[in-house]
C-alpha cells in the first residue's frame, strides 16, 4: 500500500498516536506522518503508508492554514491553554482596531522563537523533554513566513479573544505567533485553541478520522481514501522517463531536456520518486524502487 491518507486529528491525541493507530488498521509497518500536530490541536495531519512514509518531507514543506483563537490578557508558560500561568493583564479596552493595528509586524518573513515545551530538538533531545526535567532551555530563532493573518473576531473582556485564520509556511508555531501579538498588545498572549484546516491540497473537509478510517477498513475501502504517492506531491513538476530505464531506479543519473530542479519522475507510467535535474541529467532524491 503506497499513498497518503488524510487524518482529522481529535484534540487529545498525540500525533505519533495518530500514526501508531493508523499503522494497526492498515496493517503496515512503514507509517509516518507530515507535519506534527500538537495533541491539544486538531485538524489536517496527512499520513504517509508504506514507501510513502520516504515523501514526507515534501509535504512537511507545503503551506498550512489554521483557524486559531488566541487567548489575550493571559501568558503561560508553554504559550498555549495547557500551560501555567505566568502573568495576568486586564485587556478589555482592547478593540478590533487596536488589535488590527498590530497584526501587519507579524505577517512576511519572521524570525520566530519556538517554545521550549515543543517538539524541536536540541542537541538530539526534544526540548519539551529537557522542559520536563527542570532545565533552561534556549530555543534557537527559526526563519519563517505568515502569508496571511486575517482576524476574523475580537471577543472583548478581561481576557480578550481572537479568533483569526492563518497561512504560513511550514514549521510555523502558532503558540509563538500568540505570545508575540500578546505582548506587542502590553497584556500577553497565549493559544486556547488551534484547528489546522489545510496543508497544500489536503483540506480538512476531505479528511477522515482514525474511527472512520477503521470502520472503512472492516468494510474493506481503506482504499477509498488513499491518495496515490504522485498525487501527494502534484504540486511538483513532472519529468516522464523511457519505462525501460530501469537504471534510474539503480541511482543512475539519466539525460533528460529539463530545466534544473525537483521533479516528480516517472518511468513510462510507473511513479519512481522525487528526482533532482541538474547539467541536463536526472538524479534520484527519493527513489521508490521497493514500491
Amino acid at each position: 500500500m503506497l499513498g497518503v491518507i488524510t487524518i482529522c486529528k481529535l484534540p487529545g491525541m498525540s500525533s505519533h498516536e495518530v500514526v501508531a493507530r493508523v499503522r494497526r488498521i492498515a496493517g503496515l509497518k512503514r507509517v509516518g506522518h507530515a507535519g506534527t500536530l500538537d495533541p491539544s490541536a486538531c485538524g489536517v495531519l496527512p499520513v504517509c503508508l508504506g514507501p510513502a512514509t520516504r515523501l514526507a518531507d515534501y509535504l512537511v514543506g507545503e503551506p498550512k492554514v489554521y483557524r486559531a483563537e488566541f487567548l489575550l490578557g493571559v501568558a503561560t508558560d508553554s504559550y498555549d491553554a495547557e500551560g501555567d500561568v505566568t502573568a495576568r493583564a486586564d485587556a478589555s479596552h482592547l478593540t478590533d482596531a487596536t488589535v488590527a493595528a498590530v497584526l501587519p509586524r507579524f505577517t512576511g518573513v519572521l524570525h520566530q522563537r519556538p517554545p521550549a515545551h515543543s517538539a524541536v530538538f536540541i542537541n538530539g533531545v526534544r526540548a519539551y523533554q529537557l522542559t520536563r526535567q527542570g532545565q533552561e532551555v534556549a530555543m534557537p530563532l527559526r526563519e519563517v513566513t505568515v502569508h496571511a493573518f486575517t482576524p476574523v473576531r475580537v471577543i472583548p473582556g478581561a481576557v480578550a479573544r481572537l479568533l483569526a485564520d492563518i497561512t504560513c509556511s511550514g514549521g510555523t508555531y502558532i503558540r509563538s505567533l500568540a505570545r508575540d501579538i500578546g505582548e506587542a498588545l502590553g497584556v500577553g498572549g497565549t493559544l486556547g485553541f488551534l484547528a489546522r484546516t489545510r496543508v497544500g491540497d489536503y483540506r480538512l473537509e476531505d479528511a477522515v478520522t482514525p474511527d472512520e478510517l477503521a470502520r472503512a477498513a472492516e468494510d474493506g475501502r481503506l482504499s477509498d481514501h488513499l491518495i496515490p504517492a504522485d498525487r501527494a506531491v502534484a504540486y511538483l513538476p513532472a519529468v516522464h522517463l523511457p519505462e525501460e530505464e530501469i537504471r534510474y531506479l539503480e541511482g543512475k543519473f539519466v539525460s533528460v531536456d529539463a530545466a534544473e530542479g525537483i521533479y516528480r519522475v516517472y518511468l513510462g507510467a510507473r511513479f519512481a520518486g522525487i528526482g533532482q535535474v541538474k547539467e541536463g541529467q536526472v538524479r534520484p532524491v527519493v527513489n521508490l524502487k521497493a514500491s
